[in-house]
């Protein structure tokens, strides 16, 4: 027999998050998605199934871990920035995935879904997310040689040695807060208002390369100056190219060779997935990575 519960409390929802998560992604990482809501919390509201056979115990088989937006209304758990939203369900109960949805009040808005189940791919199509397999690629000419054209490549490889030329060199931070922050900077001075890194939204950042994971903070110098910074983390054999600050004013070229060395970073650390996150943000489908579908819920 199923039953449904809300729950509401903090400590609760962490307990049932941490029980059915599959945490394949680093986005189902509890720790990883409280550093973003706690620096903006909203009520919670995780719909909770359970199980249970005549003179046993409740067992969790389902969890829809929602807060309430006041604005926007219902929303998966720190929706933003996270991507790879999706409810938790126990491995060969796809079937509850139609029914947690019905049980979400209105208004709700879902984005950044993520599941192959037969529900979640007949959902409205968001956006994708855009990956590089690694398997058959052993370096950064392999890659060059089976996602580039001839004249893509040429034009690359013209850009790299320009650079090249400068002296720019590349390093892993040992997780510098000031390095951080100079990556904040810079991609405020690129983006401006639609940057995802403005002041008031740094604290969870600041927050999250505090937690025991592979992190890769990524610093590119030009004659002895910094000018780009990435924050990458490799997780569950996935290379996640997180956020970027570049100098692009000075060296236009310079995001292009960033993301290269995250390549080759990724290649040698024996990442099966080099994951570059949401958005074509102009450059994704010009290096051929691969579309994952994330689909959207509105109530």
């Amino acid at each position: 027999m199923l039953e449904f519960k809300v729950i509401t409390d903090l400590e609760t929802a962490r307990q049932l998050w941490n029980e059915l998560s599959p945490g394949e992604s680093i986005f189902d990482l509890w720790d990883f998605r409280y550093c973003f809501y706690k620096h903006d919390p909203y009520p919670l509201y995780f719909i909770a199934a359970y199980e249970s056979q005549s003179n046993s115990d409740a067992n969790l088989v389902g969890l829809m871990p929602l807060d309430r937006h006041p604005k926007f209304g219902y929303e998966f758990l720190a929706e933003d920035p996270c991507e790879e939203s999706r409810p938790f369900v126990r491995p060969g109960r796809e079937d509850l995935i139609p029914q947690l949805y019905e049980l979400v009040p209105a208004p709700a808005k879902f984005f950044d879904i993520t599941g192959d189940d037969p529900f979640t791919i007949k959902l409205p199509l968001e956006d994708y997310k855009y990956i590089l397999p690694l398997k058959s690629i052993n370096n950064f000419s392999d890659f060059l040689e089976t996602r580039l054209s001839a004249k893509r490549r040429r034009s690359f490889v013209k850009e790299i040695e320009a650079l090249k030329a400068q002296g720019v060199t590349a390093k892993i931070s040992p997780q510098s807060e000031l390095d951080l922050e100079l990556l904040f900077d810079f991609n405020l001075t690129n983006f401006s208002e639609e940057s995802y890194l403005r002041e008031h939204e740094r604290a969870p950042w600041r927050d999250l390369i505090k937690l025991p994971l592979d992190w890769r903070l990524v610093v590119l110098e030009i004659a002895g100056r910094k000018q780009a910074v990435s924050l990458s983390a490799l997780y569950n054999g996935e290379w996640h190219y997180l956020i970027t600050g570049v100098n692009f004013k000075e060296f236009p070229g310079l995001g292009k060779y960033l993301t290269m060395v995250n390549l080759e970073m990724a290649l040698a650390s024996g990442a099966k997935i080099f994951d570059a996150g949401l958005g074509d943000c102009g450059w994704k489908k010009l290096w051929h990575f691969d579309e994952k579908p994330q689909y959207e819920f509105i109530k």
